[in-house]
């Protein structure tokens, strides 16, 4: 009977012990698979993640130009337009060459704005071909580059 106990302690030893073995073998497989796949993902899909969290974000460059206040050329001349506006330019290098042609700009506006009648800017569609005729007379007069768009910050007619 003695002998019975120890053969089934034995039996039991060896199951527990086998076991622990199994659990451990596991263990060591699901840290292995996570430590390889972490590897994988940090070669493979990280380094693209990083490139796109790397590259710069290309702010646009705005340039604010003074307030223009001229006489439209309605006869009689009794109305007058005060128009503020921002432009868009395509990089630093224009924004530079801008300020060192801030007079030769604003004349083109200024002849631009003064030639036009109150029907010829108080529509909507009109305000957008006003803006289109102002970025062709700047583009015409820079040359490191373009502007990309003009934004009205204020237009008052009266």
């Amino acid at each position: 009977m003695a002998s019975d106990k120890t053969d089934e302690s034995k039996e039991v030893e060896q199951t527990k012990s086998s076991s622990k073995k199994m659990i451990l073998i596991i263990a060591l497989a699901v840290m292995l698979a996570g430590g390889g796949g972490f590897f994988a993902y940090t070669k493979f899909f990280q380094k693209d993640g990083e490139a796109h969290a790397k590259a710069p974000v290309s702010l646009p460059v705005i340039q604010e130009l003074e307030t223009f206040l001229v006489n439209l050329s309605d006869p009689g001349g009794k109305r007058y337009l005060k128009l503020t506006m921002k432009a868009k330019l395509s990089g630093k290098e224009l924004q530079e060459e801008f300020a060192a042609r801030t007079f030769e700009i604003r004349d083109a506006v200024i002849m631009l704005l003064s030639s036009k009648e109150f029907e010829e800017i108080a529509k909507p569609e009109d305000k957008a071909t006003l803006k289109q005729e102002i970025m062709y007379q700047i583009n015409r007069l820079v040359q490191r580059g373009q502007v990309q768009d003009i934004y009205f910050t204020e237009f008052l007619v009266q």
